[in-house]
């Protein structure tokens, strides 16, 4: 036993690593480097003295040998994992606080809060909006979620959540007056709805219709919740997304105008490195990360 579980951390590795046929993926999912899990998956082959994957580039595929060990080490993993959050529910406690970029905070967080709760209930999370993050290092936060290219550098543990993929879409009023009836969007008609400046709306007409500069048009706002909120109100064309405008889209208040996307941005959540971290907020990140692994897929 002793000398199985030396092997404990290579053998998540070689889990995830199989879960998602990457390397890569299976080193983002657990926060280290592309090297690390490659010789967690070495030092398991070397052990069991034969492959575990067959590698294509930079796709990986079990070997018969990992196709047998994978479902075992599966439900292992699941096993330890589901012991230890049964003792976790009800021993820890105590008030997260958590500095959230706003939009993300109304229309997403807050309800994944409200789960987090409910598993955890001797565990309260204070959520509080912001457009600029507070410094984790200056002790008034646990917790960061935002957009990567907003989170301090230096002091934390940053793992990506999901990206934002954007795509046009507006209110059926308005896509009644920019849509041919053959279904083409006539960009020269529309009015755009911004966020924070025009780059990201520069970036799509620069993949998708680079000789049109209607992006140069249009209100700009500096929250992306009022960005949204604008489009449902029928200012304009907005560059929409499947996780934030989710109940606008389901509800047809917003309307796909064009399946062209574009990689907006990501969400990161940071915690404090080292001892600075509170075992509670390690609880909630690796939650979190849990709930959106398809999401980083």
């Amino acid at each position: 036993m002793t000398r199985s579980l030396r092997h404990l951390n290579s053998l998540r590795a070689f889990e995830a690593a199989a879960r998602h046929s990457s390397l890569a993926k299976a080193a983002s999912e657990l926060n280290v480097s592309h090297s690390v899990v490659s010789q967690h998956v070495r030092n398991l082959e070397t052990w069991f003295g034969t492959a575990l994957f067959v590698r294509h580039g930079n796709r990986v595929e079990l070997s018969e040998t990992g196709r047998a060990l994978r479902p075992q080490i599966a439900s292992g993993l699941q096993t330890l994992t589901d012991a230890c959050e049964a003792i976790l529910r009800k021993s820890q406690a105590g008030t997260l606080v958590v500095s959230a970029e706003p939009a993300l905070a109304s229309l997403w967080l807050r309800k994944q809060i409200t789960r987090f709760q409910t598993a955890f209930p001797r565990i309260e999370v204070d959520l509080r909006p912001a457009w600029s993050p507070d410094r984790i290092d200056d002790g008034q936060v646990d917790m960061i979620i935002h957009f990567a290219t907003r989170m301090q550098a230096s002091g934390v543990e940053r793992s990506d959540l999901f990206p934002i993929d954007g795509y046009p879409a507006a209110t059926p009023q308005v896509r009644h007056g920019v849509q041919s009836a053959q279904g083409d969007v006539d960009w020269a008609k529309a009015e755009l709805v911004h966020d924070n400046g025009k780059e990201t709306w520069q970036k799509w007409f620069a993949a998708h219709e680079p000789d049109c500069d209607t992006w140069r048009k249009g209100r700009v706002y500096s929250d992306l919740s009022l960005t949204i909120a604008a489009a449902v109100d029928g200012e304009g064309v907005i560059l929409a997304d499947d996780i934030l405008c989710a109940q606008d889209l389901a509800s047809g208040r917003l309307t796909r105008l064009d399946d062209r996307a574009i990689r907006c941005v990501w969400y990161q959540v940071a915690v404090p490195r080292g001892a600075a971290r509170k075992a509670a907020s390690e609880t909630f990140r690796d939650w979190l990360l849990e709930q959106t692994t398809e999401l980083r897929e």
